[in-house]
């Protein structure tokens, strides 16, 4: 069993969360794929993980291409079936967990595996119940537009399916893992709703303790209960994703029109204060003032002149008249 996680230096202090929460319950070995060139003002060593590899260790045919015109955030997602396929080759795991980088695993990655049911590819949906209608934030079309299932989590068994997937998978990460909601493209994310009807082993799983965030929390409570924290009452807490977390504790959602606030939920600040602390102890070192590939990528685009935009503008219309 292996699991790992994708992020740039100015991650690593929540990446160090990720590693410790998993290696205190779990004798899992822990990968750390850094979508960055490593920097001289950090220790790798002292991270915490197993092995630490960089971008040019992956067989990616079209590497340079994607540092020059992916983003920091598509460039982090587009190498994920990379580092699936590299696990694959290189180790002798059977199963393999992808975690981001912001999660906080609070079960041993041994419990995970009552959940696979002889399936080969284990997904969790952002949500599991249907969200108020009430004009707030989030509604149910955040997720049409950016993926019915949440990739910070995706666990792979070894077999034809997961190699069928991998393979179709990055075949469109390679040029289309980026962000252009009007064309219909949301990173890695969005192509995983195909994946239930396409790849016939798959596990949706809907236990409310996987992948809990703030955009769940309408189908979900989350309590401290004897130093253990509890979902729905009853339920095991595996893991929390910390998306957007706020340092300052003041905003438990993203947007100021977000439908539950600290002040609404206020059980909610025991875990958010525990994973501050986690924070904090793990950020020795300012991990975030270390600049992406030193700015040297991605490659801005050159704009094109007015008159360029106005002729190609003229162009289309005449072309839609024809």
């Amino acid at each position: 069993m292996i699991a790992f996680t994708i992020c740039s230096n100015n991650y690593l202090s929540k990446a160090r969360v990720l590693v410790n929460s998993i290696k205190k319950k779990s004798e899992a070995v822990v990968y750390l794929f850094l979508a960055d060139q490593k920097s001289n003002k950090i220790n790798y060593e002292q991270l915490g993980f197993d092995k630490i590899l960089t971008p040019d260790q992956l067989k990616i045919p079209n590497l340079q291409w994607q540092l020059e015109n992916y983003n920091i955030v598509e460039f982090n997602t587009a190498i994920k079936g990379a580092a699936f396929n590299y696990l694959f080759e290189y180790t002798d795991a059977q199963t393999i967990y992808y975690f981001d980088p912001d999660i906080k695993v609070y079960q041993s990655l041994n419990n995970f595996e009552k959940f696979w049911k002889k399936k080969s590819i284990l997904l969790t949906p952002h949500i599991l119940k249907p969200v108020p209608f009430d004009g707030l934030f989030p509604q149910e079309n955040l997720f049409l537009n950016h993926g019915i299932y949440n990739l910070g989590f995706l666990g792979l068994k070894r077999s034809e399916i997961s190699e069928k997937f991998l393979h179709w998978w990055c075949e469109r990460l390679n040029e289309k893992c980026i962000i252009d909601l009007k064309e219909g493209y949301f990173t890695d994310q969005i192509w995983l709703n195909l994946v239930p009807s396409l790849f016939k082993e798959v596990l949706v799983i809907d236990h409310p303790g996987f992948n809990a965030a703030y955009w769940n929390l309408h189908d979900r409570t989350i309590h401290l209960e004897a130093g253990k924290f509890m979902v729905n009452t009853t339920e095991d807490l595996f893991f929390y994703h910390f998306s957007s977390f706020d340092k300052k504790l003041e905003q438990l959602m993203p947007r100021a029109d977000g439908r539950f606030t600290f002040q609404n939920r206020p059980e909610m600040k025991s875990l958010y204060l525990d994973y501050l602390n986690d924070i904090n102890y793990h950020s020795n070192v300012s991990y975030e003032s270390v600049k992406y590939y030193n700015s040297s990528y991605p490659i801005p685009k050159k704009v094109p002149s007015l008159i360029t935009r106005l002729l190609a503008k003229i162009s289309r219309e005449i072309k839609m008249k024809i």
